[in-house]
């Protein structure tokens, strides 16, 4: 007995990722996203997990996979928290005790004092 096996993956979708490149994909209701070529056929090669097409694709499925007007998915990036400089590498959110502690401000109100 041969089985054959026909996944359909959905409709064709676009959305434009943070940086406003628009990518063409289509959401598998089991699988997930995949990238489609112009032809409208899954790409040969998928994208990497640090591509920005992955987090726009994460908050549009996360806010609820609205379909703007023009036809993209709609999509809000997370705010950026404020940050403030430790030194080095090293930041912490503003207002957090480690940044008052810490940061540049607290750096220099220590140096002026006597």
């Amino acid at each position: 007995m041969k089985t054959i096996h026909i996944s359909y993956g959905g409709p064709d979708r676009q959305i434009k990722d943070a940086n406003g490149k628009a990518w063409k994909f289509e959401m598998h209701p089991r699988f997930g996203p995949i990238v489609l070529d112009r032809r409208s056929k899954p790409a040969g090669d998928q994208l990497g997990s640090r591509s920005p097409f992955w987090s726009a694709v994460q908050l549009w499925a996360a806010q609820g996979a609205v379909i703007g007007p023009d036809g993209f998915c709609a999509w809000t990036p997370d705010p950026q928290p404020d940050l403030v400089h430790l030194g080095g590498k090293n930041y912490a959110a503003a207002g957090s005790k480690l940044a008052e502690k810490y940061g540049r401000a607290a750096r220099e109100h220590r140096r002026d004092t006597p």
